[in-house]
């Protein structure tokens, strides 16, 4: 009888430490699983701080690069000064008998030239192979110009780049209005204003993607 109960109680002993192993083995998988999440979490919000601050800092790049060159042209002898202080240029993919499509790499940007003109008509900060299909470059011209609200919206227009998603609240009436057009991918903030004297939208900023706090940039 003492051997039984002896028996019973390794067993129960033995069970307990197998439970109480699990436990542990349990807890331990929990809180690294918690620990992964949360390193996860940081570098995912490092690399949102670091995507933001790079758009900040092509965006403010491309309004200096656009208000210098759009218009520029690329003949002897500016083109030598041009191409002394930039870096001899990499003709990229998407280049056809109309568009020249370059990359500099000491200025760190691509050009769009019209073949025909020598003029650029396109500036943005990196290497972009793809910036002969961006529309900004062109409707940056219309910044800071005040306009009748249909001639806006007839070149901005919906039915080309898209119908505009708002990115900021309330109702865009007398106030700056925050939009994405997804077939053109650009954001842009424009002020629209509707009195008395008639509709009017005044466009304040355009850039590439779809960047929701653009306006404070």
């Amino acid at each position: 009888m003492k051997k039984l109960i002896l028996s019973a109680l390794i067993g129960i002993l033995v069970l307990s430490c197998e439970t109480s192993a699990d436990s542990v083995d349990s807890t331990t998988a929990k809180v690294n699983q918690d620990s992964l999440a949360k390193i996860q979490a940081t570098q995912d919000s490092v690399q949102q701080v670091e995507l933001t601050e790079k758009i900040k800092a092509d965006y403010q790049k491309s309004i200096a690069l656009r208000k210098k060159y759009i218009g520029f042209k690329y003949l002897y002898p500016e083109s030598a000064d041009f191409i002394k202080e930039n870096g001899s240029p990499v003709t990229l993919d998407g280049t056809d008998n109309n568009k020249w499509i370059a990359y500099f790499p000491k200025g760190d940007f691509t050009v769009v030239s019209n073949k025909k003109t020598d003029q650029f008509e396109n500036i943005y900060p990196g290497r972009f192979p793809d910036l002969k299909s961006d529309i900004t470059g062109p409707l940056s011209q219309l910044i800071g110009k005040k306009m009748e609200y249909d001639k806006y919206v007839e070149i901005v227009s919906s039915i080309r780049y898209g119908s505009p998603e708002q990115l900021n609240t309330g109702i865009c009436i007398n106030k700056d209005c925050t939009e994405f057009y997804p077939k053109g991918n650009f954001t842009t903030v424009a002020f629209m204003e509707f009195n008395d004297n008639g509709n009017f939208v005044t466009l304040k900023k355009i850039s590439m993607g779809k960047i929701p706090d653009l306006n404070d940039l």
